[in-house]
């Protein structure tokens, strides 16, 4: 075949191959050939002529499934059966189905209360099913506070009982008391619920109501009262008065306190349970009264606002320092204002503010500064020095140019002890002064713990205010003298008595070896100290024999440096009589040599006494001079016993 004719067949066949209207792509594209006798030609030969389609193409590929609009169509009428069945069902034999739609919870009782007064509660449950409710319970879940009226020191979170069957048609009534605590105008939420079973079933099931009761009065009243102003660092008071409002025994109140930043806590009149800001009120009785007084001083910037708050509550069960359920919130503003007259104190010219340490019988001078900061004049200043505390002698004061007043326990001075008071300028400043002895607590015929005497400085004074109305100006200062403890250290040594034997020759003899007991005893009188501790040395010819009693005591030597330590730790107040008394022995050996004979010799260095007075703040200490051969206090001793031999 030439080569164009054939080129010519070719690009026909691929015509016909790719055209979208050829008739015989169309329909080759969707037959299956079943023939199994046809075989694929190996050249290209002119096609033969084409007869209808071939009868057997496509018969096995023939659907004879259902089409999908007739399987809906079928679907949608047997479910429309079923539905037509359960409807015929549910209204000819729905009778014996339960709901709980069908079951009615009604609680009549009062929307509003007043905290912590006794109320009932009047619950009816009806069954309007057509079967029968059984063991039906009733549960009621009261809120936080909630106590039981029949056992007022018992809280009532849950209220149960059994209402048991409830026939079809029927009602079960029952009535609730409690006694609801809450603060003011606090919305509590009551919850009712309905538990049952029904016949052949083991299932439970549940019907609820929320019931809302409004607290239309607190069962508390709090009041807190203070200053509306105060100085920068004045001490003040702020009392909280609480009241019952209760027809019921208020149990195990607390009252709490929220500080403002640059307040400090000094003290209150009963003891704070945490942090200096809880404390435990207890019960009150029915219109009882409880105030609780709290002391501090304030810091600020002139013209700064502070505020207080306060809430009083029955204590949690969790938690012994929280309130569980809050009767009432108060809160007391108080404004920093810039001081008309300042007042510090000085003693012995330390005019800090801190506390101030002493050692029993010293005397110590007392300056009282004063200073007008008004822009105008004050008349009638007085000057009035307050003094208390364990540790004031009122036999020992010793006022300069004011007039002491033994029977008040304090020192006055005005215009007519100092005329110079009659009228204070503006920006004028001045100062008085007088000396006192604390009590000396070791020579004292009764202990006294943690002495201190306690000076309050109150300057007042007249001013014409901008409405020309005559107004009082004053301001006060305090301060503390902290005595410290008498901490002291003897020492003795004994040959005859004592834990120990001792051996050798008395008088000691040269290249001789003699033993010795030494006693250290450490004492103190009114405040606790710690960190106790006694060192001292062993001269070269004296040896640690280690012989130690109490074996307890923490006594160590080193012989690097030949020194003795006798950590004591802890020591009480008061500890010379008894037990309480700190001592401790030793045992050391002394072997003279020639130089020393024709007299005593040292056996033990000065031994120091140093600890901590946690009272007063201070480093105390005490010094023993050398013990020597010279064992006086020993009841075998005699004259010459102390002196070396040849």
């Amino acid at each position: 075949m030439p080569l164009d004719e054939e080129k010519s067949k070719i690009e026909g066949l691929k015509e016909g191959l790719y055209s979208r209207n050829s008739p015989d792509v169309r329909t080759h594209r969707k037959l299956r050939f079943t023939d199994s006798t046809s075989t694929v030609k190996t050249s290209w030969e002119e096609p033969a002529e084409q007869s209808d389609a071939p009868k057997n193409l496509n018969i096995a590929y023939q659907d004879h499934s259902m089409s999908f609009l007739t399987k809906v169509l079928i679907g949608s009428a047997i479910f429309c059966a079923l539905a037509l069945a359960t409807g015929a069902f549910l209204f000819f034999q729905g009778g014996n189905l339960i709901s709980a739609n069908n079951i009615d919870i009604s609680v009549s009782g009062p929307v509003s209360i007043p905290g912590g007064e006794e109320v009932s509660f009047d619950v009816r449950v009806s069954n309007n099913n057509n079967v029968d409710l059984q063991l039906t319970d009733l549960e009621i879940d009261f809120p936080e506070g909630t106590i039981n009226p029949a056992n007022p020191s018992q809280e009532m979170k849950t209220y149960r009982e059994l209402l048991g069957d409830i026939r079809s048609g029927a009602s079960v009534q029952k009535t609730v008391k409690a006694i609801v605590f809450g603060e003011e105008n606090i919305q509590k939420e009551i919850v009712f619920n309905v538990t049952y079973k029904v016949k052949g079933s083991t299932s439970l099931f549940t019907k609820n109501k929320t019931y809302d009761i409004l607290i239309n009065s607190s069962p508390i009243i709090m009041k807190a009262t203070s200053f509306d102003e105060v100085t920068s660092g004045q001490e003040f008071d702020i009392t909280v008065d609480l009241k019952s409002n209760s027809q019921q025994v208020l149990k195990n109140v607390l009252l709490k306190s929220q500080y403002p930043f640059g307040y400090t806590f000094n003290s209150s009149n009963i003891g704070a349970l945490a942090g200096n800001t809880t404390w435990k009120i207890g019960d009150i009785p029915p219109g009882g009264e409880r105030k609780v007084v709290i002391r501090g001083n304030l810091k600020g910037e002139n013209t700064d606002m502070r505020v207080f708050r306060f809430s009083a509550g029955t204590q949690s069960s969790t938690d012994a320092k929280a309130i569980g359920t809050e009767y009432m919130t108060t809160e007391r503003r108080i404004a920093i204002e810039k001081p008309f007259i300042s007042a510090t104190i000085a003693i012995d010219n330390d005019e800090t503010t801190a506390d101030f340490p002493a050692k029993p019988g010293e005397q110590k001078r007392v300056k009282l500064n004063w200073s007008n900061n008004l822009s105008s004049a004050v008349g009638n200043v007085e000057i009035i020095a307050k003094l208390s505390g364990s540790a004031f002698d009122r036999a020992q004061v010793f006022p300069e140019g004011g007039y002491y007043q033994s029977s008040e326990n304090q020192i006055v001075w005005n215009r007519q002890t100092n005329p110079e008071l009659a009228t204070v300028g503006a920006g004028e400043s001045g100062s008085v002064s007088f000396s006192l002895m604390p009590k000396d607590t070791r020579a004292s015929a009764s202990p006294i713990t943690n002495p201190l005497v306690n000076i309050t400085a109150n300057v007042s004074g007249n001013r014409t205010s901008e409405g020309s109305v005559p107004e009082v100006v004053k301001v006060a200062a305090t301060r503390n003298i902290r005595l410290a403890s008498g901490v002291s250290l003897s020492g003795r040594v004994v040959r005859s008595s004592g834990p120990f034997v001792n051996t050798g020759p008395i008088p000691p003899k040269v290249d001789k070896a003699s033993t010795y007991t030494i006693f250290w005893t450490v004492d103190n009188t009114s405040n606790p100290v710690s960190n106790a501790k006694v060192t001292a040395t062993l001269p070269p010819n004296v040896k640690w024999v280690n012989a130690i009693n109490p074996a307890a005591e923490d006594i160590s030597y080193d012989k690097n440096t030949s020194t003795i330590t006798w950590n004591i730790g802890q020591v009480s107040t008061y500890t010379r009589s008894g037990s309480r008394t700190k001592e401790v022995a030793f045992q050391v050996s002394l072997e003279p040599n020639l130089p020393q004979a024709g007299e005593a010799v040292t056996l033990v260095t000065q031994a120091i006494l140093t600890a901590s007075d946690d009272f007063a703040g201070v480093l105390l200490g005490d010094k023993q001079d050398p013990l020597t051969t010279r064992f006086s206090t020993d009841p075998s001793f005699k004259q010459g016993d102390e002196v070396v031999g040849r």
